[in-house]
Formats: structure tokens, sequence, C-alpha cells
């Protein structure tokens, strides 16, 4: 929770650059706000005895198929895992979706480059005390109060317009902060560590997939074909190693959209809502560690879903 001063919000540096800490709680506020306003939008109902099935079906399979993979990291998360009683209304008229994840790290080393990091930063404690202390907030704050009682109010339209005075704000702040930011950014960037997760996800009822880059190509071992995208990047201060692809179902055709190439799968309208059409499995990993999961994987019990 933010610490308050005059009962407004008043933001704390510790080793994260001011304004983008600004920029990032307008934009947070806005986002929170129109979330809440979709969720409030969306009716549900009680599953259908028939829907159940399908999801506990569903389930059983994602679980059966990520079983056999193996690695000695600690498992970081896991969702899709649960059947809840309720659905959107209107779900009966499409082909049901579920998303299945799990994630694991290697912990261990991910602390290691944590410790290396934060030390080096600490190092630069006392310059960003400095410029904490001859940076000026009350225009901020004022503009934060506003906006939580434009909130409170429910003028979403002068929350928006708070809000792009708060990123004009922020830019003009970052302007004169920009070596020091690229100091901190170097120091995080340097010791983020590589291949330390790996994550994979199973989507069903998914039928188009689009590439960042031109896949690469290859087989399984059980002969499925694969998709290799090679895009290595920081993201937000967790190292993206890249992501393989499978498609199964039995109507994936490549193609292009504008200049991205894509899978698409025809959605077949006229089959049943609780049916399985196709499945797209991704796996974020080292390129290496992505083939030996998915190599691992039980592929059988998610193909069987398609009927």
């Amino acid at each position: 929770m933010l610490p308050t001063k005059n009962g407004q919000i008043f933001i704390l540096l510790k080793l994260v650059p001011f304004m983008r800490t600004v920029r990032i709680l307008s934009i947070s506020l806005l986002a929170m706000l129109l979330a809440a306003t979709l969720l409030a939008d969306s009716a549900t109902r009680l599953k259908t005895d028939t829907e159940k099935t399908f999801f506990n079906e569903v389930i059983q399979a994602c679980q059966s198929a990520t079983a056999g993979i193996k690695t000695t990291w600690e498992e970081d998360s896991r969702s899709g895992d649960k059947n809840d009683d309720r659905i959107t209304e209107d779900s009966e008229k499409y082909p049901l979706v579920h998303y299945f994840n799990i994630s694991w790290a290697d912990n261990a080393k991910i602390q290691e480059a944590r410790t290396r990091s934060d030390t080096e930063l600490a190092a630069l404690a006392p310059k960003l005390q400095a410029r904490v202390a001859s940076t000026d907030t009350t225009a901020f704050e004022e503009l934060a109060n506003k906006m939580g009682k434009a909130a409170e109010a429910g003028d979403m339209v002068e929350v928006a317009r708070l809000q792009k005075e708060a990123e004009v704000m922020a830019k003009q702040m970052e302007e004169g902060s920009k070596s020091f930011n690229q100091e901190v950014e170097s120091i995080v960037e340097k010791n983020l560590p590589h291949d330390v997760n790996l994550t994979v996800r199973i989507a069903i009822n998914k039928f188009y997939e689009s590439f960042n880059k031109e896949p690469q190509t290859g087989k399984l071992s059980d002969g499925t074909s694969f998709y290799r995208v090679e895009d290595s990047r920081n993201n937000s201060g967790t190292w993206i190693e890249g992501t393989t692809f499978i498609f199964l179902g039995n109507e994936w055709k490549a193609g292009k959209d504008n200049d991205i190439s894509i899978m698409q799968h025809p959605e077949h309208v006229e089959k049943p809502s609780a049916s399985v059409r196709s499945i797209v499995v991704s796996v974020e990993a080292d390129g290496k560690r992505a083939l030996d999961a998915l190599n691992s994987m039980n592929l059988s019990a998610l193909k069987a879903l398609i009927k």
C-alpha cells in the first residue's frame, strides 16, 4: 500500500525512477477502474451438467499432458486447474474455451542474480536520495487527489483527462532523469539471469495465433510439427528466451495477416459448444528446454479431446 501525506497519494521511491512510478500509477488506476466496470457488466449463470463435464475432461487432459514434464526447478504457478460453478451468460452460443498454465523457475539462480543486482543498486542509493530530495511532488499529489475524487464520483472522462496530464508530467520529469534511469537499467539488465523459467500454456478452442517473428519449424519425437519463435528479450525484469508452439487439430493452416505470419483454424460454429475443435500448446523457455518439455508431454491426452 502506498503511504499517504495529508490524505493524498505520496510516492516513496527506493530504487525505482520516480517518473516511471508516476506513469505506472496513473495508468494502473485507470485500468483498475475500467476492469471493475467490465466485471460489473459481465453477467454469469450456473454451468450446465454438459459444461461441467466438458471442463472436467479438459482439465484432466491438461493435467495428464503436463504430468510427465521433468524438471528440478520449483513449480512457480499453476492456473486453470479448477472447474468453477459459474460461466458467462451466452457461453453456449460459442465454442467453450479454457486456459491451463503451469510454470517452473530456477529460484536459486534467480535469487543469486537478484542479490548481485541489489548490491550494485544499493551503491546508487545516495544519488537517488539526493534526486528524491530535490523533486517537488506537490503537483502530482494534487493531481492524484483529483483523480481519486473523480474516480469516486464515477467520472471516467475526467479520470482519463487527468491521466493524460499525469503522463505529460511524468514525461517532463523523465527527461531530466535519463542518465540515472539508464544507469539503473544497465545494472538490472546486466544481472538478469537467463534460462531460469519454463512456462507451459494450453489453450483449448483457440483458433488463431500470430508470430512476432518468422518461426522456425521442426518435428517432435512423435512427428508433431512445432514452430519456434526466437524473441529473447527483457520483459519487465524477467528474461524471456523465446516460445515453441504446437497446434493440435485437423485444419490448421499457415498464412499471413498483412505482413505477420499466422496460424489459423476454422471455428466450426455448427458443432456443439461443449466440444474441442483445436488446441494451441506454447512453451516459453530456452529452445532445447522447450523441446524437452514438449517431447515429455502426454500429447495423446490432448489430442483425444478433439472430436
